[in-house]
């Protein structure tokens, strides 16, 4: 239902990678784990792909990167469930590109690189059959009857070696043939209703993971740069004058840097802020423009007006990559 969201942990990491200086010593590091995350996110865009045009009998729904509470200790998320009167298609989605060669003992995949070396992968079988027990037991639990299948599907094409004969794995352009296999025919099964099911996920699910990206990092808040950045070389911008920025290598600046300023500062220092902590931050020299840019987003607002402090949730409060912006009236 709805657009993918932008993944929060990538965005996140972006906004760490245009705020530290050039050299810090987390930077490569950081680089690697967005590349990760942008083919992660690369392969379930390819699945929402092959199923924008899938047509089923009755009635059925796709969500998109759900995460549901299993117990006190664990949380199980889905990358995307299609939840039909016929039963829920867990749908994981894989980019891994080149030869893969399935291993046992202990279950893994295994890409061989051009230098040679080995490249390990957690075994997706054993995430497709977690996440399906997991999410049978949830379904048990609240007396909600269906069935529930699962595949993993690969957004590149790939050479197996040593694949199991019925592996869960498949291309995702198999995928609306497989749904259409899987859920397409209209008998009723004597199951919960789709539309009850996908209520009650959607009343329980529990939105983006948001963890303090730096402290996974050995990075400081005084690690990064302080200031409006340029969107196209994140240098620092200049005032010309008291409204006029400008950038020292691109000369005018495009884009919002306020906008974008502000959400970096909600990510990578305080996810509740007053307009003082917005100004320190970007240099902005008069407290009341800072507050004119803080309200005309979709922001929590917190306090009276002398003490006032506004609170950033990803889960209202982005659209993509971008902080809501109130609707002029």
């Amino acid at each position: 239902m709805g657009v993918r969201p932008y993944p929060l942990e990538l965005l996140t990491l972006e906004c760490m990678q245009r705020r530290l200086y050039p050299g810090h010593r987390e930077l490569e590091r950081i680089g690697d784990q967005i590349r990760r995350l942008e083919a992660g996110f690369s392969g379930e865009q390819k699945v929402d792909q092959y199923l924008e045009g899938l047509r089923l009998p009755r009635e059925w729904w796709v969500l998109r990167d759900i995460r549901l509470r299993m117990n006190k200790s664990h949380v199980a998320q889905f990358d995307t469930l299609m939840v039909t009167d016929r039963g829920i298609g867990i749908i994981e989605s894989k980019l891994f590109k080149g030869t893969l060669c399935y291993q046992e003992n202990p279950r893994r995949l295994e890409r061989i690189e051009e230098d040679g070396s080995i490249l390990t992968f957690d075994c997706p079988i054993i995430q497709l059959e977690n996440q399906k027990e997991a999410l049978i037991e949830w379904l048990r639990q609240r007396e909600l009857m269906t069935s529930v299948k699962g595949v993993v599907a690969f957004a590149s094409r790939n050479t197996w070696l040593g694949l199991p004969e019925h592996a869960p794995f498949v291309s995702v352009k198999e995928l609306p043939y497989i749904m259409r296999r899987d859920f397409g025919t209209t008998a009723a099964t004597g199951g919960t209703p789709a539309h009850m099911i996908v209520n009650r996920i959607l009343a329980e699910q529990l939105g983006p993971e948001w963890v303090r990206a730096d402290r996974r990092y050995d990075i400081h808040p005084d690690d990064y740069k302080r200031g409006l950045l340029c969107e196209t070389c994140h240098n620092i911008l200049g005032w010309k004058t008291r409204r006029t920025l400008d950038c020292p290598q691109c000369g005018q600046p495009t884009g919002n840097p306020y906008r974008d300023a502000l959400l970096d500062c909600f990510l990578l220092i305080n996810p509740v802020i007053t307009t003082r902590d917005y100004c320190n931050f970007t240099g902005i020299p008069s407290v009341s423009t800072g507050h004119r840019h803080l309200s005309s987003f979709e922001l929590d607002v917190l306090g009276s007006t002398c003490k006032q402090a506004f609170r950033f949730d990803p889960k209202r409060h982005l659209a993509g990559k971008s902080l809501i912006q109130k609707r002029s009236r």
